[in-house]
């Protein structure tokens, strides 16, 4: 019993130990929390320097980042010196060709050119010396037309006809020297109003089947001027033998002639010829009377240089 009691009284004892020990323990801990504290300020310097530096070494970057871009004004002017002297001396030698230019005209072709024109001049006066000229059927005709009385009733029985040939040869120097045919025409197309006509004109009048060819060569031309110009119209008189089946006589035509270009002719020409003077005869026909004794014969024609 005894010595349980000196624990009782012991455990006091400790008890006033622990509020010393406490009481010590203060002072460590308020160390501990300023070593901490400044191993914190430590730590925030220490983070400040570091983003400073990196901030130092961002704008150092971006000096030597600077310095990569301008190579390029200094890449742009040198192909810009290249480009420019290139076209320069290209440009240069193009103008060098233009006084050769120039010399070509000194073979002086307008010289040549001028007495060209003058002898086109010349030649739209006068087409062609000898020039011959050919007739085109196509464009050409030849008719008749004489008077009747059919059942009693006047009438004008008109035959024709685009088989002709034949030449128009042009003297330039004396047109009163140029000729005119021999220009024929095939008896048996001659066409009228009526077939029965037509088949007495070739088979009594004419007598095609025996004689093909209506034939006319110019002997003198009267009345041509001097000289003759492209455009011109002249009228003049051509007398020439006409020969209708066996029988040749001369006649006379009235020609009027335009000068279309130096390649083309166009042309009229009309005589009046008589029934005996060719021996022609008309069938009698009951319902026919009273058949002229003259008879117009014309030309249309178209002629072309060859």
């Amino acid at each position: 019993m005894e010595q349980e009691r000196p624990s009782e009284k012991s455990s006091p004892a400790t008890a006033t130990m622990c509020p010393d020990s406490s009481k010590s323990s203060l002072p460590h801990l308020r160390l501990i929390i300023f070593v901490l504290l400044a191993a914190l300020l430590l730590a925030a310097c220490g983070g400040s320097d570091a983003p400073a530096s990196d901030a130092e070494e961002a704008p150092a970057a971006a000096e030597t980042a600077t310095p990569v871009p301008e190579p390029d004004p200094t890449d742009t002017p040198v192909p810009v010196p290249t480009d420019t002297p290139m076209p320069e001396p290209t440009d240069t030698p193009v103008p060098e060709p233009e006084p050769t230019s120039t010399p070509e005209p000194e073979p002086e072709p307008p010289p040549t050119a001028a007495p060209q024109e003058e002898s086109a001049a010349e030649s739209a006066e006068m087409p062609g010396t000898g020039q011959t000229f050919v007739i085109v059927p196509e464009e050409s005709e030849a008719r008749f037309s004489i008077d009747e009385e059919l059942f009693g009733q006047p009438k004008t029985v008109i035959g024709t006809t685009n088989a002709i040939t034949g030449e128009i040869t042009v003297d330039a120097a004396n047109p009163a020297a140029s000729v005119i045919g021999p220009i024929q025409i095939e008896a048996g197309t001659f066409v009228t109003d009526n077939d029965r006509r037509n088949g007495a004109i070739r088979r009594f009048i004419l007598q095609s089947n025996r004689y093909q060819f209506i034939t006319f060569s110019s002997t003198e031309l009267t009345g041509m001027p001097e000289s003759v110009a492209v455009g011109d119209e002249v009228e003049f008189e051509v007398t020439g033998d006409l020969t209708v089946r066996e029988v040749t006589n001369p006649v006379l035509f009235i020609v009027t002639l335009q000068v279309i270009s130096e390649s083309e002719l166009r042309g009229s020409a009309a005589t009046i010829l008589v029934l005996d003077d060719f021996e022609l005869t008309i069938p009698e026909v009951p319902s026919v009377a009273n058949v002229g004794e003259e008879f117009i014969v014309e030309f249309d024609f178209v002629a072309r240089a060859q």
